[in-house]
């Protein structure tokens, strides 16, 4: 009997429907690195290979333009845009654009391998100009003195006007700087490795999420900390609100927290799973009313801000033939009536904003 039942435990739960997209566009054929959605909701970018970093128009799901950041290294006169001295330990071969980062206005568009990023016009794909901002051989990392690795870029953001660019990297140091006169400023506020970063539209502050427990939100032009949000784990996503009102902290110990930005102080905590529950995506919503979350196990989230629950849960897709079965959400956002999601699968979803299953 108890065998008997377990198979018809495994069979209803097994043959569950999954929940049916809006949409499902198959943007690229081998999975994907990264991706992102614009905060209107009309644009996706997409990087895969061979592909490339694709940017989709959502509205009429066809794909605008390709751009060919990974084809190979940059020439010494492009590194030197801005008053960069190029590095001449560049990669061998050509490196996957592993983050791809929309201004706040959708605008601009930043990509980035391991060691350098680019910027690009929306409008029309025109490059903006490429930076190295890492090597294949970094210093010693912060939070490891004795070892040496690559100084990996860990996450990108540029401002609405496409003048201020800032990056973390794999030592602890975030770098800000501006491409129109080449001005610089290292941040070295965090004690060890700093997994997520995010820009204000104008590009004067930057919050940043480390290793070292604590998210720090700093001004750009003078590196001075405006506010520090701790956390009882390693940070591994920080998002703000377009007015810069909010933040969010999520941390490693399951624990994630919206901040009054003005007041310093909590303004409540989303109800997370007993077990750990990790945002590789965070978007708030325009009104700050709602806030989406992607993870690493295909979970899409909606919360609700005014009580900190989930309005609803659902999995992304997987392609037939992908391997693994299953997907990391890149990227998600806001469009309407709906929301869209991006994943590691290759997909780019439309799902109702409103429940979207019983």
């Amino acid at each position: 009997m108890a065998r008997v039942l377990f198979v018809c435990i495994l069979f209803l739960f097994g043959c569950a429907p999954q929940e049916k997209p809006l949409t499902r566009i198959q943007a690229t054929g081998n999975g994907a690195y990264s991706g992102d959605i614009s905060e209107d909701g009309h644009l996706a970018t997409i990087s895969g290979d061979p592909e490339g970093v694709l940017v989709w128009d959502l509205e009429s799901n066809k794909a605008l333009y390709r751009l060919q950041m990974n084809v190979a290294p940059p020439s010494q006169a492009e590194l030197t845009r801005g008053g960069y001295k190029p590095d001449e330990r560049l990669p061998p071969e050509p490196l996957p654009v592993t983050l791809t980062r929309f201004s706040e206005n959708g605008d601009y568009l930043v990509t980035a391998d391991q060691t350098r990023l680019a910027l690009w016009q929306v409008k029309d794909g025109q490059n903006l100009g490429f930076w190295q901002a890492s090597s294949l051989e970094g210093k010693a990392r912060v939070d490891e003195p004795g070892a040496s690795q690559v100084q990996g870029i860990r996450d990108v953001a540029v401002s609405d006007g496409g003048n201020f660019i800032a990056f973390a990297r794999a030592d602890g140091i975030v770098v800000h700087f501006n491409r129109i006169t080449g001005r610089r400023l290292e941040f070295l506020g965090h004690r060890q490795k700093v997994n997520s970063i995010a820009m204000s539209a104008n590009g004067l502050y930057v919050l940043s999420g480390g290793n070292d427990h604590r998210a720090l939100l700093w001004n750009s032009q003078t590196g001075q900390v405006v506010r520090e949000f701790p956390a009882d784990g390693r940070v591994v996503m920080v998002a703000m609100t377009a007015d810069g009102r909010y933040a969010l902290v999520d941390d490693a110990s399951n624990e994630a927290s919206i901040w009054d930005i003005r007041t310093g102080k909590i303004k409540l905590k989303l109800a997370t799973k007993a077990k750990q529950q990790l945002f590789t995506t965070a978007r708030f919503s325009s009104d700050d009313k709602l806030l989406l979350t992607g993870g690493a196990g295909r979970e899409l989230m909606l919360w609700d801000l005014a009580t900190g629950q989930r309005r609803w849960e659902l999995r992304v897709g997987v392609a037939e033939d992908y391997r693994p079965r299953s997907a990391v959400v890149y990227g998600a956002g806001f469009a309407k009536d709906r929301v869209y999601s991006v994943s590691s699968a290759g997909l780019i979803e439309a799902w109702p904003l409103e429940k979207p299953h019983d």
